[in-house]
């Protein structure tokens, strides 16, 4: 499948989406958020992916929305952005509940939509030199892309609100202290060590990786008893599974599970 804005390939169980608009500092507009939006249907739907790498071509991970293309639309901008979120949304919900958890790595920077979609990973490694801002409100706008949720959830309210009202940008090291990021490593260490971290997250227990996401996002708004019940019917279900199976005959037999994501 050929796409105008993303690079998209899997191999060994690793779906590698790129974003591929360099010369945009891969700023996103209407045709990336359709792609992404295709890509993560892709990724969702396909139990052979077992782990995403997404990452930016090019110096810049992802600088935003496209503002020269938001400009161009004139009196459409509204309903031409409400369509683009028709896509975008959907995307950013699939990539953050789907089974296999995303690995994104940042070089350059990641500012408003592009710090959106780091914010809904699962791990995140940065570029040393890499910066992070939210943004929207220098040009007047709200975030979106699940920003407002995922933010205040890592790195608390007066933070949240700090870096949507102010813009601030923090460097790697502050988003690493912030729980921004994962990991921090040298520019040219990035993309080795993002790809060695999707592909060991490709040979684990792929279901038990999803249900762990999906539960925790759950928590913040159930109760304990809710939660409870959650963790109830999730540990059930995996325990009846193939992986789950593997998982305890491997330490009863003292060796090494080798899961299938099943």
């Amino acid at each position: 499948m050929t796409f105008k804005c993303i690079k998209f390939d899997r191999q060994d169980g690793v779906a590698h989406i790129e974003l591929t608009r360099p010369e945009k500092a891969n700023t996103i507009d209407p045709t990336l958020s359709a792609e992404l939006h295709e890509v993560a249907k892709l990724c969702s739907n396909d139990a052979e992916t077992r782990a995403v790498l997404l990452s930016g071509a090019g110096p810049i991970f992802c600088a935003g929305g496209d503002l020269g293309a938001f400009a161009a639309f004139g009196a459409a901008l509204p309903s031409a952005m409400e369509d683009m979120l028709q896509d975008f949304h959907p995307a950013i919900e699939l990539l953050s509940t789907m089974n296999a958890p995303v690995v994104t790595a940042v070089t350059g920077v990641a500012f408003g939509g592009g710090l959106s979609l780091v914010l809904a990973s699962s791990f995140v490694v940065a570029a040393s030199d890499a910066r992070f801002s939210m943004a929207y409100t220098g040009a007047g706008l709200t975030p979106d892309g699940g920003a407002t949720y995922y933010l205040p959830r890592i790195v608390g309210l007066r933070r949240a609100e700090e870096m949507m009202v102010t813009n601030r940008q923090l460097s790697a090291e502050e988003a690493l202290d912030w729980g921004i990021v994962n990991q921090v490593v040298e520019t040219s260490e990035l993309m080795e060590k993002a790809q060695a971290m999707a592909a060991r997250l490709a040979k684990g227990p792929t279901a038990a990786f999803g249900g762990v996401r999906r539960m925790l996002l759950q928590s913040f708004d159930n109760d304990l008893h809710s939660q409870l019940g959650l963790e109830g019917k999730s540990i059930v279900e995996l325990a009846a599974s193939k992986d789950g199976q593997e998982g305890i005959r491997a330490f009863s037999e003292k060796r090494k599970p080798v899961f299938t994501g099943n």
